[in-house]
């Protein structure tokens, strides 16, 4: 397993204690132009990279840094080996995203996994439209934990605390809690892609969804880490069994392959209202119970899928013109 963070980080950088543990498997882009640290791995971005202009396709020519990063992505994901569990942790400050934006696309040997913020409501819009830009195709990852800063704040009010202490003591020590349930559960994850669910406290399978989701697990105990803290290096290549997919097999399972939604959640709520609407009007029994999950799904998982295939018989044994389809625009509908 590999961390990586930036030298720009407010929550996850060189200072933050949890991280002590893992100095052997952290890797710390400097964006600077320097590296910043003896304690961890540093890969620094040379300094002559930072006029580079005309590169790739990055979102914001503007950022000199992000320019000089994407002009060294190559070396960076050399760097990282193959075959590991890259996990990048990253904030609220957009740089922190930027070693993911810049490997999201050519990082095919190893598995991806992100950790990151809502952005703050107070933030500026162009540091918010820059991390969700940035945060726009999640298609490559293997995993999501994406923790809601914003209701972390309001829980606070009242406390009389500063943003810096926001940052660097109350998001620190709680990120620092769940770590151990977020690592272990990468280094066990089965069916990725996954996202973190905060009701079960767990990382639950895009495709298994709502079946998946076990509350009692959240009384569990997790007291450490279940699994080395070493980088894993495959420099002659890995045993790999022989396997011969039928023709259009893997673009199959490419395509169907889910992907993770930051808005994933209201995607659900509103396609399950939906159903309940249809079912309705068209005198359809129908129960659905709301998923109880608290994280970036996919919109939709096996129990939706079945919910809709029910639905969709049901519909086909009434004549068509005794049909009713209750108005409905998904995507002004989840837009709101």
């Amino acid at each position: 397993m590999r961390l990586v963070i930036t030298d720009t980080g407010y929550t996850w950088n060189i200072r933050n204690p949890f991280l002590k543990q893992f100095k052997d498997i952290v890797l710390v882009v400097c964006l600077n132009g320097k590296e910043v640290t003896e304690e961890y791995e540093c890969f620094s971005v040379p300094a002559e990279n930072y006029s580079t202009v005309g590169l790739g396709q990055i979102p914001f020519p503007e950022k000199s840094d992000l320019r000089a990063l994407e002009s060294v992505a190559r070396s960076l994901r050399q760097r990282l080996g193959n075959h590991d569990d890259i996990v990048f942790l990253t904030d609220n400050e957009p740089s922190t995203l930027y070693p993911y934006y810049v490997l999201k696309e050519i990082d095919k040997d190893n598995r991806l996994h992100l950790v990151a913020n809502s952005p703050l409501h107070f933030m500026p819009k162009s540091s918010i439209k820059e991390q969700e830009c940035l945060m726009d195709d999640l298609s490559s990852l293997d995993s999501l934990f994406y923790y809601d800063t914003n209701k972390k704040l309001k829980e606070m009010e009242g406390n009389d605390i500063t943003l810096p202490e926001f940052y660097h003591k109350t998001l620190v020590d709680e990120l620092g809690k769940l770590m151990p349930r977020m690592l272990n559960g990468i280094y066990h994850m089965e069916n990725p892609p996954c996202f973190f669910d905060f009701a079960s406290l767990e990382y639950v399978s895009l495709k298994g969804g709502f079946e998946e989701i076990d509350l009692s697990n959240r009384d569990k105990k997790v007291k450490g880490y279940d699994f080395p803290v070493a980088k894993y290096w495959a420099t002659l290549g890995i045993p790999l069994i022989p396997s011969y997919p039928e023709e259009g097999e893997e673009i199959k399972e490419t395509i169907e392959r889910p992907v993770i939604r930051l808005d994933g959640k209201k995607v659900c709520n509103v396609l399950r209202e939906q159903r309940i609407l249809l079912a309705k009007a068209n005198g359809i029994p129908f129960e659905s119970v709301e998923c109880p999950s608290m994280g970036p799904c996919a919109g939709t998982c096996k129990k939706c899928d079945e919910e809709s295939a029910y639905l969709a018989s049901e519909m086909s044994k009434i004549p068509k013109k005794k049909r009713v389809y209750p108005n409905f625009n998904p995507a002004w509908e989840v837009s709101e």
